[in-house]
């Protein structure tokens, strides 16, 4: 479990209106938030890869994802 402190009065303030008391709409859209955020950060990562020609072959992919 990780506790979070937001010491940031204006952004208490918006989680306080938007959210109220709803503890668990909270947790539930800020986990929403971290996964896409993950998510965009990979897709980033990945075009820049690509970019550089970093890229793996498909037929490589599929035969390290089959010796796993």
């Amino acid at each position: 479990m990780i506790n979070i402190t937001i010491d940031n009065p204006d952004i208490e303030q918006i989680l306080q209106q938007t959210y109220g008391n709803n503890h668990s709409r909270l947790i539930k859209e800020f986990s929403q938030f971290v996964r896409a955020t993950k998510i965009k950060d990979d897709i980033s990562i990945s075009i820049q890869q690509l970019e550089q020609g970093e890229c793996v072959k498909l037929a490589d992919a599929f035969a390290q994802v089959k010796r796993l």
